[in-house]
C-alpha cells in the first residue's frame, strides 16, 4: 500500500471514530410542555402515557430509550430521555405542563415501567378528575445518521369518569425530519417533530370536543 493512499486510509478510520464519539451518550428532552393547544375546558383532565412498545415491554431497550445516533460507519448508539427518567413519565409532564398553559386543570398521573394498558386505566381512573387522557405510546424512534428519521404510533384515548370511552386519536408514520450535520440538529428536528404529534391528537376536534 502506498503511503498516500495509507494516509487516507488512516484518516478515514480517525474520522470514523471522531463521529461515533459524537454518536455516544446523546439525550432528548421530551418534558418540555411546549405544545399548544387550542383547548378551553373547566373540566379536570388527569393524564398518563402508557410505553407500550414491544422492545421496551421485552426488556431489549430501557424505558428511557428514544432513538438510534449512528457513528461514522454506520454502528448504533442509543438516544436516552434528557431526564433520565422513562419516556412514558416525560410525555406525561409535557402533556400536562401543555394542558396548565391553555388553563386547563391537568393532573399528573405515573405508572410503572412494564405496566400494561389495563393496569395503567385502572391507576388513571382511581384519580379524582372530570375527563381522563391516556397516551398509548406503540411506538417512538428517531434514527439519525446523515438524515433524522422518526417512526412513531401514538394513539390518544379519553374516557369519562366511568371509564367509557369518549373518543381516541392516532397518529402514526415513518417521516424523514431531514439533515442532522451534528447530534444537536437531531435533537432540535426530533423535540419538535414530538410537540408537532401531540398537538396533532390534541387538536383533533373529537378530543377538543371530549375535553370540554
Amino acid at each position: 500500500m502506498g503511503e498516500g493512499k495509507l494516509r487516507r486510509c488512516v484518516l478515514l478510520v480517525f474520522l470514523g471514530c471522531l463521529v461515533s464519539g459524537c454518536a455516544i451518550g446523546n439525550t432528548h428532552r421530551y418534558d418540555l410542555g411546549d405544545a399548544t393547544f387550542e383547548l378551553e375546558s373547566d373540566k379536570t383532565v388527569a393524564v398518563t402515557a402508557v410505553d407500550v412498545r414491544p422492545y421496551v415491554r421485552s426488556g431489549e431497550k430501557t424505558p428511557d430509550f428514544v432513538g438510534l445516533m449512528r457513528g461514522g460507519f454506520g454502528n448504533p448508539f442509543d438516544i436516552t430521555t434528557d431526564s433520565g427518567r422513562p419516556l412514558a413519565d416525560d410525555v406525561t409532564t409535557s402533556i400536562v405542563k401543555s394542558l396548565k398553559v391553555s388553563n386547563v386543570g391537568a393532573l399528573e398521573v405515573t405508572v410503572p415501567p412494564g405496566a400494561d394498558v389495563a393496569e395503567a386505566r385502572k391507576t388513571l381512573l382511581a384519580a379524582d378528575a372530570d375527563r381522563f387522557a391516556m397516551l398509548l405510546v406503540r411506538e417512538w424512534k428517531s434514527d439519525t445518521y446523515f438524515n433524522t428519521g422518526l417512526l412513531y404510533d401514538l394513539s390518544l384515548r379519553v374516557l369519562q369518569q366511568d371509564g367509557t370511552l369518549i373518543v381516541e386519536k392516532t397518529v402514526s408514520g415513518d417521516d424523514n425530519l431531514g439533515a442532522s450535520g451534528v447530534p444537536a440538529d437531531a435533537r432540535v428536528n426530533t423535540e419538535k417533530a414530538f410537540r408537532q404529534k401531540l398537538e396533532a391528537v390534541f387538536g383533533d376536534p373529537g378530543v377538543v370536543s371530549a375535553l370540554q
